[in-house]
């Protein structure tokens, strides 16, 4: 199956929180949308693997992404190494998307570096005729060559390259995140707190969302950064 777009993200939850808006909105156009969690975050402070993977694909389904899967890496202890590159390589070249989205390479979390390190590197693989990965039925793969690899901003960096107009589908994107119930506000849970189950959350992912808007003059927006020049036939483009 050929997707448009390849979101790879270290945990569940990633993808919405960061990008669930440009994914409602690129599935909008017509675009064939993908995901695919390098781990369960199986080391998550709140819920489990089980209750994280529900999630997950209660979410998936809620964006109406074309698929979703889980590559069962460690949480917390993936390695950038020859295993973990062929298999994110081996889900490149099964999709053959056109652009990649994942995580940023400037970030708190030592999880989200790696997978954008890691996504890189098994983008390049990918595209190398001699490097060896199997599909499912156990034949050769060919080498596929996704065009861009968008970083979507989270934390730290905000060296922005280019800022997606998410003003129609913030209440999907909230939405599509609050299924991952076990990681946020419940005043019921007893599990520790964490930097994302605070009551003020949703309301500071808003404002993140609000303030990446203010700078290209919409109400809200979601940033990336680009690891290639943009190409352009004209201005207007942009404009």
């Amino acid at each position: 199956m050929k997707l448009d777009v390849l979101a790879i993200a270290a945990h569940p939850d990633d993808v919405e929180a960061n990008a669930g808006g440009t994914v409602l909105r690129l599935i909008a156009a017509g675009k064939k949308v993908g995901l695919i969690d390098l781990t369960k975050g199986e080391l998550g402070t709140r819920g489990n693997a089980q209750i994280r993977t529900q999630e997950a694909f209660l979410a998936a389904k809620m964006l109406q992404a074309t698929l979703r899967e889980q590559l069962d890496l460690p949480d917390g202890f993936f390695a950038i190494d020859s295993t973990s590159i062929q298999k994110v390589a081996a889900k490149i070249r099964q999709y053959q998307p056109d652009l990649i989205l994942t995580n940023s390479p400037d970030d708190r979390h030592p999880d989200h570096i790696r997978a954008a390190d890691l996504v890189v590197q098994a983008a390049i693989k990918a595209a190398q005729p001699r490097f060896y990965t199997a599909a499912t039925d156990g034949s050769s793969q060919t080498a596929w060559s996704t065009r861009s690899i968008y970083h979507f901003l989270q934390d730290r960096s905000y060296k922005i390259d280019t800022i997606v107009d998410i003003s129609l589908y913030i209440e999907e994107k909230i939405a599509a995140l609050k299924a991952y119930q076990s990681q946020f506000y419940d005043p019921k849970n007893t599990e520790p707190e964490t930097l994302i189950s605070s009551a003020v959350f949703f309301a500071e992912l808003r404002a993140q969302n609000a303030f990446f808007g203010r700078l290209s003059g919409v109400a809200y927006a979601e940033a990336f950064s680009v690891n290639r020049r943009m190409e352009m036939h004209s201005f207007f483009d942009f404009v």
